[in-house]
């Protein structure tokens, strides 16, 4: 049976992570999930595994079911812990030459990022309506100005309280 790149990353990650697979091994594992289950699932079912700490070949098929049921897989990891268990792991083959792509150099990028200047716009902008408030007092304006005023007086009978006190 040819597999794909994700079977064969799924393999790498049983091997590597020494999960406990009842006795068969991490090839025959795959192949007999194969059958039911894309090659895509069955390595993020390995990924999602990994993420919630259970290193069994049953946690992985646990897994499957239960997607297979939603008929869609849900993982709980960010793409960070996927690429940090999946970086540089054992097993696999490296990409072609080609398809690496070249990484820019930091001068490339700063000039890059730089926009052209441009001349200013002579063109007229629209107007701005200026804001002007209601002249109407509403409730809650006249509420508010009779608690400004009441704290007013009662700040005035203090000061007058601690004046004769002294």
């Amino acid at each position: 049976m040819t597999r794909d790149t994700a079977a064969i990353e799924a393999i790498a990650l049983l091997k590597y992570y020494s999960f406990d697979l009842g006795g068969e091994t991490a090839e025959e594992f795959v192949d007999r999930w194969l059958g039911g289950v894309p090659a895509a699932w069955l390595r993020l079912s390995v990924l999602e595994a990994l993420y919630q700490g259970r290193y069994k070949g049953i946690s992985v098929e646990h897994l499957l079911q239960l997607w297979l049921r939603r008929e869609s897989p849900f993982q709980h990891y960010s793409y960070e812990f996927e690429r940090l268990v999946c970086d540089r792991l054992p097993g696999m083959p490296a990409p072609p030459l080609e398809e690496v792509p070249e990484i820019p150099t930091a001068e490339e990028v700063e000039t890059a990022d730089q926009p052209e200047e441009k001349a200013p716009s002579l063109t007229p902008q629209p107007q701005i309506d200026r804001f002007t408030p209601s002249l109407d007092s509403s409730q809650l304006h006249s509420k508010l100005k009779n608690f400004a005023h009441r704290d007013e007086v009662s700040d005035s009978r203090e000061e007058n309280a601690e004046e004769e006190l002294s």
